[in-house]
This record gives structure tokens, C-alpha cells and sequence, in this order.
């Protein structure tokens, strides 16, 4: 593949016809024919990334915002990116029970979008269809984004292996602007986890089971156990009061 196939020009040299339309190959194409590729248009058409739906309270969903991985979409040919949640407004869901379906939407003068619902899954000409959520008649229930990737993306947040004592609060800054929505701590003997990777949820202190993990918008906390009688590690698989743990953690 030759890219760009355009070149400079410099003052005063005439723009050849050749020059031109290899410009414009460049922009729509990548360079590439016409019959062997389509537009860039049309390639976006229906792109999108960090579309999640998750519940609010009132009746509500919001697709959250993520530094890391900011909302993005393509509505009617328009590139948007929301840089904050985008809240669905109070009072759009009510009535009796049924399915309702969430949508983007487009608006002038703006490079982000709202949120919407509608009873109808057809999407209007500045509309984008994304997600669904069954309201029972009092309740939302099952929301589901159409746009979220089926199986687990690569972790937004990868700690790599720290020690781990006993009696001990660790602090982890995971960058995201928002508290994960999944966390998952792994224990291993070793500095490089080549032994048994062990998942972490409960750790003793004294006669007592707690789980260990805490969050907010900044940090993941992770606490273990005061004694040294299994505080960082109790599991069938292993127990332990040191060794090494490493987060992941996904916005």
C-alpha cells in the first residue's frame, strides 16, 4: 500500500489534475482505487467505542465517561465524542410495562450528543440507536448496550505485581476518572506471577472473613487482614499472609 500518494507542491508550481484527484484518493480512500475500497464515510458509518449504558436513579440510564476511553460515535455522518456522562432526562420512561429503547441523538452546533427513549426501535435521521431497557411499570430492569463488545476487553487499568503484606492499605491511582465497574485482584508466591494465579476476595483477620477491595474516581484500596494468619491470600487454593497481588480493573 502507497501512502500518501499526494506530495508537496511548492509556491507558484501548477496543481496538476493528477495532484488533485491523488489528494483526493488520500482523503476518501486512503489512497487506495475506488473499486477496492470504500470511503472513509462510509467505512465509520456505524462506528462507535466506550458506548456503555449503565442505571441511574429515577428511572434513568447514563452512558458514562471515561477519560481513558471517552464515548465516541457517528450519528448521520457527524463525529461525536461526549466529554462527561450523558444522563437520559427524568421523566421520558413511564407508562405501563414495556421495552424502551435508548438512543443518541444529534444536535446542531454540538460535537457531543444526548440521550433519549422511545417505545419504537426506528432510529430518526439524527438518531443512533443504542441500547434497550425493559421498564416493568415501576422498575428499569436488564439494560443492554447494543454498541458493548460481548466479551471482556483488554483491562483499562493493569496494576503488574507489587508485594503484599499483612496489616497493610495499598493505594492504586487508576487514571480512569470514574470508579471501575469491575476490579479483579489476583494473588501469586512470586514477583512475576509464574506460580498459580489465585483470585483474591476474602482475606482473614482474627476470626473473621472481609473482603478486601474499595474504590472512588482516583483510587482502588485494597486492605488486608491486621493478623499475620492468612491476610493476604484465603482460598481453597491458597492461604497466605504475603506474596504479591496485581489489579485489573475496567471503567
Amino acid at each position: 500500500m502507497t501512502y500518501p500518494l499526494s506530495s508537496q507542491v511548492t509556491a507558484g508550481q501548477p496543481t496538476a489534475a493528477e495532484h488533485y484527484n491523488n489528494l483526493r484518493k488520500d482523503a476518501l480512500n486512503l489512497g487506495q482505487a475506488e473499486s477496492d475500497a470504500v470511503n472513509l464515510g462510509m467505512f465509520f458509518k456505524r462506528f462507535s467505542n466506550g458506548i456503555k449504558l449503565e442505571y441511574l436513579p429515577n428511572h434513568r440510564v447514563r452512558v458514562p465517561h471515561s477519560s481513558m476511553n471517552p464515548p465516541t460515535l457517528m450519528i448521520n455522518g457527524y463525529m461525536l465524542q461526549s466529554d462527561a456522562n450523558v444522563d437520559l432526562p427524568v421523566g421520558l420512561i413511564s407508562g405501563p410495562a414495556a421495552m424502551w429503547f435508548i438512543f443518541a441523538v444529534r444536535s446542531p452546533g454540538s460535537s457531543t450528543f444526548t440521550l433519549t427513549a422511545n417505545t419504537s426501535a426506528s432510529e430518526g435521521s439524527n438518531h443512533r440507536l443504542i441500547g434497550q431497557a425493559y421498564w416493568t411499570g415501576s422498575a428499569l430492569i436488564s439494560a443492554l448496550s447494543y454498541l458493548t463488545p460481548t466479551s471482556l476487553l483488554q483491562a483499562d487499568y493493569d496494576s503488574g505485581w507489587f508485594a503484599c503484606t499483612f496489616n497493610t492499605i495499598y493505594t492504586k491511582a487508576h487514571g480512569l476518572g470514574i470508579c471501575p465497574r469491575i476490579i479483579t485482584l489476583y494473588h501469586s508466591t512470586d514477583s512475576a506471577g509464574t506460580s498459580e494465579w489465585v483470585r483474591v476476595t476474602y482475606v482473614q483477620s482474627g476470626i473473621n472473613l472481609y473482603e478486601v477491595i474499595g474504590c472512588d474516581s482516583a483510587n482502588i484500596y485494597i486492605q488486608t487482614g491486621i493478623t499475620n494468619e492468612n491476610a493476604t491470600c484465603y482460598s481453597s487454593r491458597r492461604v497466605s499472609s504475603s506474596g504479591f497481588y496485581r489489579v485489573f480493573a475496567w471503567a
